[in-house]
């Protein structure tokens, strides 16, 4: 059974321990209750949510943060980022501790202060970022509970980041520059099309979802073929004309270059909006 010698207890959930030449973070309710430079913590069920390893860079971060944080953010972050592993069926990165740790505490201190932080793209991030979105919505439900006061609807936008962030290769940097390309392509499309999107239809959930797939793949330099594109710009010029404007859009915003392929594509979803008015 391994062993892991303490080098600092931060409070009573968390504590710094080193094994062999690594170092951790472990957390577990009572797992530094009593515990001093020196003490041994054996492999046990006290070790609940997460190793985090930790370097030289990252080890003053941590101290800094997790001697300033409040214990019961500590354990509902932790909470949070198993329940998302779990509905996601996927292991977060280590740096999702650190980053949705310090989120909360910062969002905590700005409530108690009655400082309002507005979140504009709360809709593109329910649309863009279905599954992460659902679960920041069961996060800011559990904040509610086990820190007893009213947390804002914006609070759920962020969340949802971090967690799209902690997914294999995701940044949430580039989710939040997505999100706003998207703040400006939605209010284009009913403008042109002289409709609102209906939260939720079948065929605006499709374009979205098409949209950021369609992202995905140019950021990569991938396309797909479309041998209908011809076709496309001969039978839906108005829709044709909208999309190229959507692509100069997502270059602007986002520095990618749309190929003719995909505008073809985004210009049939288009056409298929209009269908259903």
């Amino acid at each position: 059974m391994a062993s892991y010698l303490v080098k600092r207890a931060f409070n009573n959930n968390a504590v710094l321990v080193s094994e062999g030449q690594s170092e951790y973070i472990l957390i577990g309710k009572g797992i530094g209750f009593n515990k001093k430079k020196g003490s041994m913590i054996m492999a046990s069920d006290e070790i609940e949510h997460v190793f985090i390893q930790v370097d030289e860079k990252s080890k003053p971060q941590y101290e800094q943060l997790l001697d300033q944080v409040d214990e019961k953010i500590l354990k509902v972050a932790e909470e949070i980022i198993a329940m998302a592993e779990a509905d996601l069926g996927e292991k977060l990165h280590k740096d999702i501790h650190l980053g949705l740790i310090d989120h909360i505490n910062f969002a905590m201190s700005r409530i108690k202060e009655g400082i309002s932080i507005v979140n504009p793209f709360l809709l593109e991030t329910k649309m863009l970022y279905t599954k992460e979105f659902a679960i920041a919505q069961k996060a800011v439900a559990l904040l509610k509970e086990q820190m007893a006061m009213e947390i804002p609807d914006s609070e759920i936008g962020f969340i949802t980041f971090h967690i799209h962030g902690g997914r294999g290769g995701a940044k949430k940097e580039e989710a939040l520059s997505y999100v706003k390309a998207m703040s400006k392509v939605i209010p284009y499309i009913e403008d042109k099309l002289g409709r609102d999107f209906e939260e939720g239809s079948f065929d605006s959930v499709r374009l979205v979802a098409h949209l950021r797939g369609l992202i995905d793949r140019c950021t990569r330099g991938e396309t797909i073929e479309n041998l209908l594109l011809d076709r496309m710009k001969e039978e839906l010029p108005f829709e044709y004309k909208i999309s190229e404007n959507i692509g100069l859009i997502l270059q602007k915003n986002i520095g990618i270059v749309i190929p003719e392929n995909e505008i073809g594509y985004i210009a049939l979803h288009l056409y298929k909006l209009q269908q259903h008015k």
